[in-house]
C-alpha cells in the first residue's frame, strides 16, 4: 500500500468513526433534549417540535452511517443485503473500525 492509499484508508476510517460518533451523540441527546424542552417551554408543542427534529437528525445520521463504505473492500461497512448492523466490523471483509493500514493488507 503506497502513501496515498494509506492516507485515503486512514481518512476513510476516521470519517466513518466521526459519523458513528455523531449518530450515538444524537441518540444519547434525546432524553435531555425532550426534558429541557418540557422544562423551558409551557405546553407540549416545544417538546413535539424537538422530538420531530431529533427524529429527523437520528434518521439522517443513521442513513449516513449505514451507507458508509469500507475502505478495504468497498462494500457498505454496516450493511449486508437489506439489514444494518452498527457493529465495529465490516459486514463483508470483517475489517475492524480501529484497524491500521497494515491490517487492511491482511484480507480475510
Amino acid at each position: 500500500m503506497n502513501s496515498a492509499e494509506r492516507t485515503a484508508f486512514v481518512s476513510q476510517l476516521a470519517a466513518l468513526r466521526k459519523k458513528r460518533l455523531i449518530l450515538w451523540s444524537v441518540f444519547i441527546s434525546y432524553l435531555p433534549a425532550i426534558s429541557l424542552a418540557l422544562i423551558l417551554a409551557e405546553g407540549q408543542a416545544a417538546a413535539i417540535t424537538v422530538g420531530i427534529l431529533w427524529l429527523l437528525a437520528a434518521g439522517g445520521a443513521g442513513v449516513g452511517v449505514s451507507f458508509s463504505r469500507c475502505p478495504r473492500c468497498g462494500q457498505f461497512f454496516h450493511m449486508r443485503g437489506l439489514t444494518t448492523s452498527w457493529s465495529r466490523h465490516c459486514q463483508h471483509c470483517r475489517l475492524h473500525l480501529n484497524s491500521t493500514p497494515e491490517d487492511a493488507e491482511d484480507v480475510a
